[in-house]
C-alpha cells in the first residue's frame, strides 16, 4: 500500500503544474505603436510573457502654454509581465517591468510673421539659426498594471488562433528640458524682459503639461497563435 504523503503530494501538484503548459506567439496594435510577444503558461492560473513594440518615430506639431513647437516623438518598449487569471478563464489582471526608450524632441515654431511666444514674452524672433528646445524624457524602467482579456496559455486548449485585448499603465514621471540660443536670449533681453524669468515660466509650463503623463495610458488589441 502506498501512503500519500506530502511530499508526493507536492510531486504530483508540480506533475499537473507542467502538464499545463503552452506556448503562444502573438503580435498586437495600439495607442503605443504595433509590437510582438510570446507568452508561457505556468498554470491555468498563470501565464509569463515578454513583447516588444514600437511606434518608431512621428512627428507632432503642437503648443505648450503660447510656445508652438514641432515636435518628434519615440517609443520603444520592452515589458516582461505576469498575468494572473483569477477564475482560470481568459479574464486576467497584470503586472509587469517595462524597459522603454520613450521620449519627445521640440523645437520652437514660428508663426508667419517669423515670431515665437517664450513664458509671457511676445513676438520675439526667431530666425533659421535661432533655436528654442524642449525634451521630455520618460523613465527608462517602469512599472506596469492593467487588465486584459486572453493569452490564458496554461489552460488546456487546441493549438490554434485566438484574440486579445490589453488596458494598462505605466508608470513614471517624466524630465524635462527647455533651452534656447543664445541670440534668443539676447532678443528676450532687448524686448525689455528677464530672459533667465521667462525661460524658466516656459520651462514650467512644459513640465506641467509633461507631468500629466506621469501614468501613461496602453491600450492594445491583438491575435495570438498557441501551439
Amino acid at each position: 500500500m502506498i501512503k500519500f504523503t506530502p511530499i508526493a503530494a507536492l510531486l504530483a501538484a508540480s506533475l499537473n503544474f507542467g502538464a499545463a503548459q503552452a506556448q503562444e506567439v502573438y503580435g498586437k496594435l495600439g495607442v503605443l505603436g504595433a509590437g510582438v510577444g510570446y507568452a508561457h503558461g505556468l498554470s491555468p492560473s498563470v501565464t509569463l510573457r515578454a513583447d516588444f513594440s514600437t511606434i518608431g518615430s512621428i512627428g507632432h506639431d503642437g503648443n505648450s502654454g503660447d510656445f508652438d513647437y514641432e515636435a518628434k516623438i519615440r517609443n520603444n518598449v520592452g515589458t516582461a509581465y505576469v498575468d494572473y487569471f483569477p477564475f482560470e478563464g481568459n479574464f486576467r489582471v497584470t503586472a509587469g517591468l517595462g524597459l522603454r526608450d520613450t521620449r519627445a524632441t521640440a523645437h520652437g515654431r514660428p508663426n508667419i510673421a517669423g515670431f515665437v511666444d517664450i513664458g509671457d514674452a511676445v513676438d520675439i524672433p526667431l530666425g533659421p539659426d535661432d533655436r528654442a528646445d524642449a525634451e521630455v524624457e520618460f523613465p527608462s524602467v517602469a512599472p506596469y498594471l492593467g487588465l486584459g482579456w486572453g493569452h490564458n496559455a496554461g489552460r488546456a486548449a487546441e493549438p490554434g488562433w485566438s484574440f486579445f485585448a490589453d488596458v494598462g499603465l505605466y508608470i513614471g514621471r517624466p524630465k524635462t528640458s527647455f533651452s534656447v540660443s543664445d541670440s534668443v536670449r539676447a532678443s528676450l533681453t532687448a524686448a525689455g524682459y528677464d530672459a533667465d524669468a521667462e525661460i524658466q515660466k516656459q520651462r514650467d509650463e512644459i513640465h506641467d503639461e509633461a507631468k500629466k503623463f506621469a501614468v501613461f495610458p496602453s491600450v492594445y488589441v491583438g491575435v495570438a497563435y498557441r501551439f
